[in-house]
């Protein structure tokens, strides 16, 4: 299983598209599949912690909201969330026919690759603060281009130009989200005070 997933670790930094059609292939119940992406959140949030006590941040320059564990987990967990239910109901819009499921695997699986892409600028820290920038936003900017991939073959489109609609239109989505839950979450804070 370990090399198998290295391989497919692999196959999606060289081929993204084929990595897509893997992933397509993997039959988890939902519950099962679920399950993978707590997990993946969860470990991307203990790593994000991690960082924080290697590399701490200026009391001026931090976030309350994310100094948190529980409110960082909940945060990366509801964007997560909220993306695989955007990928899947947008795509469809534009005319994709991507399984929920296939939706659910990939997207659990690009955590799993921001997981190690944590691990990695972590020690680039250690070495070279600035090489580590250049990673992060270069490794950023790659990552767009496999997700184009990953909902051009889960949804079938024909060319990247709905991929790149089903991206922009969930990331509007995300927003109109988050605004949602903040309030939410801000309003409830505020009446229990």
């Amino acid at each position: 299983m370990k090399e198998q997933l290295i391989q497919l670790f692999g196959l999606t930094i060289r081929d993204p598209a084929q990595a897509a059609q893997v992933l397509s292939d993997v039959r988890f119940d939902r519950a099962t599949a679920w399950t993978i992406l707590a997990l993946a959140v969860t470990l991307n949030t203990l790593v994000y912690f991690l960082s924080i006590v290697l590399f701490p941040v200026p009391d001026e320059m931090t976030i309350p909201l994310l100094t948190q564990p529980y409110l960082v987990w909940i945060m990366l967990g509801s964007t997560t969330v909220i993306f695989v239910f955007a990928f899947y109901w947008v795509g469809h819009s534009l005319g994709g026919r991507a399984a929920f499921d296939t939706i659910l695997i990939m997207v659990g699986w690009l955590q799993y690759m921001r997981l190690v892409v944590q691990l990695a600028s972590l020690v680039l820290m250690i070495l070279s603060p600035a090489l580590a920038q250049i990673f992060v936003m270069a490794v950023g900017l790659y990552g767009v281009w496999i997700l184009l991939n990953f909902l051009k073959e889960a949804h079938g489109f024909d060319s990247f130009g709905k991929a790149i609609g089903v991206i922009v239109l969930s990331a509007v989505g995300l927003t109109v989200g988050l605004s949602v839950f903040l309030s939410l979450f801000t309003a409830t804070v505020i009446g229990m005070s």
